[in-house]
């Protein structure tokens, strides 16, 4: 399974773009068709117990090869760099996924739910299966992402136990960020998003790919065992526990 080769630099305009809307993309990880073939994988990874972690959908890419390839593609892990730098690290990975029928995701900032210091996150959000406004594809507000959304309790129909507080938000500017499989899109940590419930019969599998920078400390980890990995550059602070990617 080989990624189609695409250039991972951003030009000035898309760094521009990501700092005034808060997110970019979709871009081409690879074709639907070199997809299918990574989506055998992924589900045999999902039909499998991970060794140390919580549940089968967090924090593959510790022990999954597959995983860990997937989520540090160049495609995505060289636009990150434009963004980031070059020194980063892999904190943690979440596959979304959307049976029909699943709840709805509230709108919200992932800043808000994670144990971060500064939370200061680089994430990707790669199509497993197709993503459309059917199945409940990814919404984004752009621009959101310039001021902190305060979070209340969310209702017993949303995935999270918090969501965004709808009077500070405007869900009109939403955009649909439909994606064929194997595309992705970027977008950091106060960037506004949401997902409808699922109310068609086709399944949507997303991956999210976490990534911090060295002066971020992530002060509660998933379990024992978890720790960061080093995708490129160095790690200067030595704030947190480092480990290898998986080899098989």
């Amino acid at each position: 399974m080989t990624a189609t080769q695409t250039s991972a630099v951003l030009s000035a305009a898309e760094m521009d773009q990501f700092r005034e809307q808060g997110f970019l993309g979709p871009f081409t990880l690879c074709s639907p068709t070199e997809m299918a073939e990574w989506r055998f994988g992924v589900e045999a990874v999902l039909d499998s117990n991970p060794p140390d972690h919580k549940t089968k959908i967090h924090n593959r890419h510790l022990d999954k090869k597959l995983i860990w390839d997937l989520a540090t593609d160049p495609a995505i892990i060289g636009r990150m760099q434009c963004l980031y730098g070059e020194d980063l690290l892999m904190w943690r990975t979440n596959f979304f996924i959307k049976e029909p029928g699943a709840k709805e995701i509230p709108w919200h900032q992932d800043h808000n739910y994670w144990p971060l210091e500064p939370p200061i996150i680089s994430s990707a959000w790669i199509a497993i299966d197709e993503s459309t406004v059917e199945n409940s594809c990814l919404q984004v507000i752009p621009g959101s992402h310039r001021k902190t959304l305060p979070h209340i309790k969310a209702g017993e129909d949303m995935v999270f136990a918090e969501m965004g507080d709808p009077d500070y938000l405007d869900v009109h500017q939403a955009v649909n960020l439909e994606m064929k499989p194997g595309e992705f899109i970027l977008f950091n940590e106060r960037t506004v998003h949401h997902s409808e419930p699922n109310r068609s019969q086709k399944r949507r599998i997303g991956l999210a790919v976490r990534v911090v920078v060295p002066m971020v400390k992530v002060l509660t980890w998933d379990s024992p065992e978890h720790a960061l990995m080093q995708i490129s550059g160095r790690d200067p602070m030595g704030l947190n526990t480092i480990t290898q990617p998986p080899l098989d």
